[in-house]
């Protein structure tokens, strides 16, 4: 009597959206410890040695890839989904390079570059953290006027920009951080503008998504 051969289980495929998720949620469970310590305002925090071995050895067993961007003017993140390189989610921020105390230009550039790249990770994986600008032992000078200024140029196209990509209602948006324009937002509301705008942002992507598979013909049926 012929042994039935065991047909091999098949796995679902997850999609870029479902394994982010995965991996926010893999992250989550590693607890993580925060080294970086601000001692002015009495805060600890992560920095980015702190959660960045654990993305990447994530990432890797979730079918996801992380490629980092820096010019003048912006900063993105992009997260890729190595089984369908078409699909990528990209996180973004304006960048201002940083008056460092004691630090030559390029020391300026190389600081302000390793805190976008903590900031768009801490933004694009959801690690849980102060709604502060962290400094302190050598991160961005942090002053309370410069936190009542306005944003600079670089910031006011990135906002405008998300805000037409998403379909904002501008007034309204303006209205909850107590801004007429966009140029009058301030760089204690930068963090939280960009947050929401790029969770939006994200929230379109996937919604777009998931209506294009839904259009999509079953494989049996094409030709």
């Amino acid at each position: 009597m012929s042994e039935k051969k065991e047909e091999p289980v098949q796995t679902k495929k997850l999609n870029i959206y479902q394994k982010i998720q995965k991996s926010r949620v893999d992250l989550q469970n590693k607890k993580l410890k925060k080294t970086g310590v601000n001692k002015y305002s009495n805060y600890d925090y992560f920095e980015l040695g702190d959660f960045l071995p654990a993305i990447n050895e994530i990432c890797n067993n979730n079918g996801l890839a992380t490629i980092f961007q820096f010019t003048k003017e912006l900063a993105t993140l992009d997260v890729i989904d190595v089984d369908n390189l078409e699909d990528k989610l990209q996180f973004s921020t304006p960048v201002e390079i940083a008056l460092l105390k004691g630090c030559s230009s390029i020391q300026n550039i190389g600081g302000t570059q390793s805190y976008c790249r903590r900031y768009l990770y801490i933004m694009a994986f959801e690690i849980a953290e102060v709604d502060i600008i962290d400094s302190g032992n050598g991160e961005i000078d942090q002053d309370a006027e410069q936190a009542k200024k306005n944003i600079d140029k670089a910031s006011v196209f990135v906002i405008k920009k998300l805000i037409e990509e998403t379909n904002t209602d501008k007034e309204k948006f303006l209205s909850c951080i107590g801004a007429k324009r966009v140029e009058d937002i301030t760089n204690d509301c930068l963090g939280t503008c960009m947050r929401e705008l790029n969770k939006k942002k994200e929230s379109i992507q996937k919604a777009a998504e998931k209506s294009k598979k839904e259009n999509e013909l079953p494989e049996e049926l094409k030709l």
